[in-house]
Parts: C-alpha cells; sequence; structure tokens
C-alpha cells in the first residue's frame, strides 16, 4: 500500500508527481515462491490487505466506502494506529480526496467506475448445509462449484450489488454457455446485471432465464434449474465474513 500512500500523500499535501520518460527507478521484488513473503491481499490476515485499510482510512476520506463494498470482508480488520498519519495530514492541511479525483484523477473513474453498493455479502451457503459456492480459483470463464464452508473469505466470498451483479473482486457469475452451469468471468459495471437475492426465500434467481441458482450436493456442482419452491437444493443463505 506504500505506493498508493505516498502518491496520494505528495498530491493532496502540495506536491505533484512528474513522468520522466528516461527515468530508471530501482524495486525489489519479493522473490516468488519465498517462504518469507506475506499472504496475498485476498487472504485475511495479510499485511498487505491491512495496509490497503490503513491508507483508504487515512487518504479516503468519504470515498473509503467504495474500497469496502469491494472488499467488505476488511470493515472489522485491525489496521493499527493512523493517529500519527492522520495528524501529519492535518498539520500540513492537505486537501480532501474529492479534491484528488476531481483535480488529479478526474479520469480514472472513465476506466474504474465506482462500484454499487452490496445488498448482501459473504458466503453462499446451501441452506442449512455445510457446503458453499466456491470459486475454486477459477476466473475468466471456470465454473463454480461446492466446497465445504472454510469461514476464511477468498474463494468462497461473494457479494451482490444494487446493479444485479453477482461478484467475487472484479469477477461476475453469469450464466455458462450451455444455459445451466454458471461461471465466473471479468465484468465491469455495465455487465452481468443477472441476479436478484430473495433473503426471506433463500433463493437467488436469474432474470433474464427467471431460472433459480441449484446444486448437487452429491456432485458438487452449481447451476440453473426451474424455480421449485419444495427443493431444498435451491435454498440458500448469504452470511458475512469478517477478515480478523
Amino acid at each position: 500500500g506504500e505506493n498508493f500512500e505516498i502518491s496520494y500523500k505528495i498530491w493532496q499535501c502540495g506536491g505533484k508527481l512528474l513522468f520522466v520518460p528516461c527515468s530508471r527507478v530501482g524495486h525489489i521484488y519479493r522473490l516468488q515462491g519465498w517462504q518469507g513473503n506475506p499472504p496475498p491481499a485476498y487472504v485475511g490476515s495479510s499485511p498487505t490487505l491491512k495496509n490497503y485499510v490503513r491508507v483508504v482510512e487515512v487518504w479516503w476520506d468519504e470515498f473509503k466506502d467504495y474500497f469496502y463494498a469491494s472488499r467488505p470482508e476488511t470493515k472489522a480488520l485491525a489496521y493499527g494506529d493512523i493517529s500519527d498519519l492522520k495528524k501529519f495530514r492535518e498539520d500540513h492541511k492537505c486537501k480532501s480526496f474529492k479534491w484528488f479525483m476531481e483535480e488529479i484523477a478526474y479520469d480514472i473513474t472513465s476506466h474504474y467506475p465506482l462500484p454499487p453498493k452490496n445488498v448482501e455479502w459473504g458466503e453462499i451457503r446451501g441452506f442449512e448445509t455445510a457446503y458453499c459456492i466456491d470459486s475454486m480459483g477459477h476466473t475468466n470463464g471456470g465454473f463454480v462449484e461446492l466446497g465445504p464452508c472454510h469461514r476464511m473469505g477468498g474463494n468462497q466470498l461473494f457479494r451482490i450489488n444494487e446493479a444485479n451483479q453477482l461478484m467475487q473482486y472484479d469477477q461476475c457469475l453469469t450464466k455458462g454457455p450451455d444455459g445451466s452451469k454458471v461461471m465466473i468471468t471479468h465484468c465491469n459495471l455495465n455487465e452481468h446485471k443477472e441476479w436478484q437475492y430473495f433473503k426471506n426465500l433463500h433463493r437467488f434467481t436469474h432474470i433474464s432465464s427467471g431460472k433459480c441458482l441449484d446444486r448437487s450436493d452429491v456432485l458438487h456442482q452449481v447451476f440453473l434449474s426451474d424455480c421449485d419452491s419444495n427443493k431444498t437444493t435451491q435454498k440458500w443463505e448469504m452470511n458475512n465474513i469478517l477478515s480478523v
């Protein structure tokens, strides 16, 4: 997160950054596979994830809500003492993040639109079962499956937003080519607005097909089928997962 923080600190506190085409900057990259590497940012205990939270809490002002919309599991993350950082910003009369977005990063939302608010988020658990929808690490066209619920987030952390997208990070769940299986693929905010979650009915409905999210607990498959209020395999619950 230090690469983000130094940029915000410079711009918001009176400095500026310049592009120098012929510059050479040294950077020590983490050696892939080295056991001293911290866990990646999608792991709840990751120092990288905690650093991101520290940055948005100090510099993003009201825009931090957009970060938490994308990473709701971090809302209760213990990120340490940031009082000195906030005092630095106050003492140097640093500008707001709104100013940064309007004057410096004015084109960012045309490439990366601000995320809609979440309706629900967490694990998607088969109602009264121990199995959850799991991306199995698949992206960009892989199929989701059922796996034992582990309450660690990661591949089992999803969110459904006000735009009717069922998402995991920057990936959306969508109907597969066969019209039945459910796949996960990269999406933007104008794509794959396909889902409604009826919390009181424990049901996910695929809007365009009118079918319901279903599963086979035996085969560990997730698919769409005709809605049937008597089918227990079409009942789901979303339970929040918080990083610690």
